[in-house]
């Protein structure tokens, strides 16, 4: 089961931050996906949801930069799988 606050908090956390290293890769996707994780009204919304974020993840790890402590948070968004 995805816990919403849980998954929701971590977005947060790689949305601030990216924010905070001036970058802009990933923080459209990162704003999609907590107004998506707001509206979410059922678990399988949430583990839809988790499916094309993790997607655009790898995309971000293999084409872009993540920081260490980044890459921790997308280790546990994928756990939620």
């Amino acid at each position: 089961m995805i816990n919403k606050n849980e998954l929701s908090k971590c977005v947060g956390n790689l949305l601030k931050s990216a924010n905070d290293r001036k970058t802009k890769q990933g923080v459209k996707i990162y704003e999609g996906a907590l107004n998506k994780i707001a509206l979410a009204s059922s678990q399988d919304e949430l583990s839809l949801l988790t499916k094309k974020l993790n997607h655009a993840l790898v995309g971000i790890e293999s084409h872009g930069e993540l920081t260490a402590k980044e890459f921790e948070i997308v280790k546990v968004i994928r756990s939620m799988s």
